[in-house]
């Protein structure tokens, strides 16, 4: 079961959905969450290396920002 699925069923939210971007050298580490009183690991994002895209186009993504727009550089 994906998480965004589990989320859906249990009634929590802990993300955004979009912008969805897709990259060819990410690092992850785990994160744990706390959902209806149980604990869960989900991936998340610590850094990006290699070729990354939204819309077909290359972009350079932060990894942290105060509000989705700047999660992309320009």
């Amino acid at each position: 079961m994906s998480l965004k699925i589990e989320q859906r069923i249990n009634g929590n939210q802990i993300t955004e959905f979009e912008p969805r971007i897709y990259s060819t050298g990410v690092c992850l580490v785990p994160m744990k969450v706390e959902m209806n009183g149980e604990e869960k690991f989900i991936w998340v994002a610590d850094e990006f290396e290699d070729d990354t895209f939204f819309d077909g186009k290359d972009i350079s993504p932060k990894v942290l920002a105060k509000d989705i727009k700047g999660l992309f550089t320009k």
